[in-house]
């Protein structure tokens, strides 16, 4: 046994396998012997000895794994499900270091059955076991690249055999593959470099450098790659024009491909060339020249019988006549070419995909008929989905264009396109939330992509999420895009800062917009709009009249321009406000918005039965105009008919029930004297909008009058909670706090008072009443001077300084204030 253990160590194996029968002819039941005898003749390629070796091996021994794993070996080829069992039971036997072999072969057997899962768990059980086998590294790389499409992972696997083996050429190529799939060309061609560099004579290297240097647009250096090419087989380059032609063809060359394959066709017509050439004149959108080398190539298949080979060739040359057909618009001829090679060769997914498209343009529904038979024939074409996808968009059914892009999905579920076209379709099925979350992930995939910005946007801003909205147009501001998208994103941003109030910054993207679309009257109007709103009166009128220029019958650019000018204040601004107004009017005669403006305009000229007469038509043209009831309203009051201005304001509730209306009919109420009913409109209106200051004021006012001071000073603070620089507020709330003899608190609202109205005589006259009640003379002699000095015709005001300085002992002041009262009294 020893002699033979010896032999076998030292590679002498027919000696071995003669001393290891010697010895099983003695005691047939050694297992050792067995185990050696079969190693023996599995190195002599004596595979079916050493199966029945070792398969006495194992019923000799059952725990001897050496057996299993060498058995499972010589199983891997003929019997890989037998084989599995063998490893599997060699690693529960013995899963140490020791048996490093069996997780490798294993590892191999699983890739081989596509069982990817399975082999990367080996190839990751070997490298626990020791992390420097290389073999392992690049197994779980290649699968991770080519099967899974996770390149990121795979790069990583390359890169570990890289630190390993520095001079390790396939992992050099295998990882710039890896990058070129993830798009990072410049550490593909990196990597591919230093390939050539340990291996120069590699000619293979230098056509997948130039293919990468191509991508990356630099036509020069892809040239000169493929020069070296040539250069290092220039024999057999030169030789093969059909080759010359393809490399000429991936260099982008694709004159002198055509070229080449011209001359050989012209000196041997065949088919295959034709094909070729036909195929790299598509490349060169030389669609009707391919077609004609197509017809040629047709024209050689057929035989004498007039009748063509009902191959696969065959069906792909009248497949790609279709495709060229398709770009030159002939759907007609696309369609029939399509049918051909589909009768050519019945299992052609491809070609029913492209009738269907060429039926789906031409409007018919049997396009459902080939997308459903490419998906038959292969399950996994992902632009047969894609289609459906459209096809059913096209016509609005959204739910089964949605399930089209999720199979899609499954398929490649890194495609940009699927997940932005069902983002898209989510939008238009109106569920934002769902459309929001696919094109989040085209953007994980693409940062870049400026649609999927843009629609997100537009998907937040339906739903309220103004502030995410904002951030994808200013996103899709900052990249690169054309001045149709700038236009709409400025568009689109500038509305959602009017929805949102924000008219400053609405205005300058709408201002922005101008400049990418001059002749857009429209923009002229949001524009003004927005100038109106921020106040800026003048630039509101210019942008209006630009509107008008473009525009000369704009009806709402009358009515802007009018307002514009009505906030002039003026009575010439008035005047021009009224010929807008009338303008509009007269374009337009059932304008109902034209003529309430105009009826403001006359009230605020004073021209209370004209202003009423035109709020009468408007109410006649539209019987639910709430602005008119209110408007008209108005002018009742003015008129002194309060019960007129209670009816139009009641009619006006019955339409629409706001905060604005109710405290309009709680301050008739008042005027008429019945307290109650306004108090009672006032709580209605703060109930409606508890953020309504003007209700709050009104009710304050009415608790002050009954002398309900406490709740009048807390409805003046809510006032001004709501209205921080409502000067009326805030000198009613002092005047409380000195009735409530919360002296330093009235002090503080004077204070605020004066501040915000300094030229009010009412506000130094009640702080002059504050300060005598203080008996604080001299404050109060100096605020009722003040007073004076800014309304100097007040007789009142003369009797009280009187008052006032007779108390301080300034009798002789005193009595001349009385006389001026007196005289003023007089007059």
């Amino acid at each position: 046994m020893r002699h033979g253990i010896h032999f076998f160590d030292c590679s002498v194996f027919m000696k071995a396998i003669q001393d290891f029968t010697a010895v099983i002819k003695e005691d047939p039941t050694n297992a050792q012997a067995r185990l050696y005898r079969g190693r023996a003749y599995f190195k002599q390629r004596q595979y079916r000895n050493a199966i029945q070796d070792l398969a006495a091996a194992v019923h000799l021994d059952p725990s001897c794994w050496l057996a299993f794993y060498y058995r499972g070996c010589i199983l891997r080829q003929t019997d890989p499900k037998k084989a599995l069992q063998d490893f599997s039971v060699s690693v529960l036997i013995n899963d140490t270091k020791e048996n490093i072999y069996s997780f490798l072969h294993r590892g191999i057997v699983y890739s081989e059955q596509c069982e990817w899962s399975l082999a990367i768990c080996d190839f990751e059980s070997v490298l626990a076991l020791d992390s420097s086998v290389i073999f392992a590294y690049l197994n779980t790389g290649l699968i991770l690249l080519l099967h899974l499409d996770q390149y990121y992972e795979a790069i990583q696997q390359f890169t570990n055999v890289i630190e390993i083996d520095p001079l390790n050429v396939r992992a050099y190529v295998c990882r710039a593959q890896a990058y070129h799939k993830n798009h990072d060309l410049l550490n593909a061609v990196k990597d591919i470099n230093r390939a050539i560099h340990l291996y120069p004579d590699k000619s293979q290297l230098y056509i997948i450098r130039g293919q990468y240097l191509v991508e990356l647009k630099k036509d020069e250096l892809a040239s000169l790659c493929i020069q070296q090419f040539a250069e290092m087989d220039e024999e057999y380059f030169m030789s093969q024009p059909v080759q010359q032609a393809l490399i000429q063809s991936f260099c982008q060359n694709h004159d002198k491909a055509i070229e080449c394959l011209y001359e050989a066709t012209a000196i041997k017509p065949e088919p295959s060339p034709l094909v070729i050439l036909g195929k790299i004149q598509m490349k060169a959108n030389k669609t009707k020249d391919a077609v004609r080398s197509f017809k040629k190539a047709v024209n050689l298949l057929m035989s004498s019988a007039k009748i063509l080979p009902k191959t696969f060739e065959t069906a792909e040359i009248y497949y790609l006549t279709g495709v060229c057909y398709m770009e030159q618009k002939s759907l007609l001829r696309a369609r029939d070419a399509f049918s051909m090679a589909i009768k050519l060769h019945s299992r052609y997914p491809d070609a029913f995909y492209q009738r269907g498209l060429c039926r789906m343009q031409l409007r018919k529904a049997k396009c459902i008929q080939d997308f459903s038979r490419a998906l038959a024939l292969c399950p996994s074409h992902f632009q047969a989905y894609m289609a459906l996808a459209t096809y059913y968009g096209s016509q609005g059914r959204y739910f089964q264009a949605i399930l089209n892009c999720s199979e899609a999905i499954k398929i490649i579920p890194n495609s940009v396109q699927a997940y932005f076209y069902r983002g898209i379709l989510k939008c238009q099925n109106k569920t934002f939330k769902a459309a929001i979350e696919d094109l989040s992930e085209v953007i994980d995939l693409n940062a870049t992509c400026v649609l999927a910005y843009y629609n997100r946007a537009v998907c937040y801003h339906q739903i309220k999420d103004f502030r995410k909205a904002l951030k994808d147009y200013g996103i899709i501001l900052l990249l690169e895009l054309s001045e149709e998208i700038a236009f709409k994103v400025l568009i689109n941003r500038g509305l959602l800062y009017m929805e949102l109030g924000d008219y400053a910054n609405a205005c300058e993207d709408f201002k922005e917009a101008t400049l990418l679309s001059p002749d857009d009257s429209q923009i002229f109007q949001a524009l003004g709009i927005c100038y109106y709103r921020i106040h800026e009166f003048e630039d509101a009128v210019r942008s209006f009249d630009q509107v008008l220029k473009l525009d000369p019958v704009s009806v709402d650019a009358y009515i802007g321009r009018g307002n514009s000018y009505m906030e002039n204040g003026d009575e010439a601004g008035c005047k021009q406000a009224q010929k807008d107004f009338l303008r509009a009017i007269h374009l337009n005669p059932k304008c109902i918005k034209a003529r309430v403006c105009l009826a403001y305009n006359l009230q605020v000229l004073g021209k209370f039965q004209r202003a009423w007469n035109q709020f009468t038509v408007a109410i006649f043209m539209d019987p639910k105009c709430l602005a008119a009831y209110d408007g008209r309203a108005s002018v009742c009051l003015q008129m002194g008919e309060t019960f007129a201005a209670f009816l139009d304001t009641n009619a006006a509730l019955k339409l629409a029930t706001t905060a604005p209306l109710l405290t309009n009919r709680g301050f008739i109420n008042h005027l008429m004297g019945h307290l109650t009913c306004a108090m009672k409109d006032y709580q209605q209106a703060i109930s409606v909008d508890p953020n309504y200051a003007l209700a709050y004021f009104n009710a304050a006012n009415i608790y002050f009058q009954n002398r309900q001071f406490s709740q009048a000073y807390c409805y003046y603070s809510k006032v001004l909670q709501l209205d921080p620089r409502n000067e009326s507020a805030i000198m009613n709330r002092a005047v409380t706090n000195t009735l409530l003899n919360n002296t330093e608190e009235a002090k503080e609202d004077f204070e605020k008072a004066i501040c915000l109205c300094p030229f009010s005589a009412a506000v130094y006259f009640n702080r002059a009443n504050f300060y005598n009640g203080l008996k604080q003379y001299e404050l109060a002699e100096k605020d009722i001077s003040t007073a004076l000095s800014i309304q100097p015709n007040d007789a009142l005001m003369y009797k009280f300084r009187a008052d006032i300085r007779g108390k301080l002992g300034f009798n002789k002041e005193a009595v001349e204030d009385y006389k001026q009262a007196i005289s003023i009294q007089d007059q």
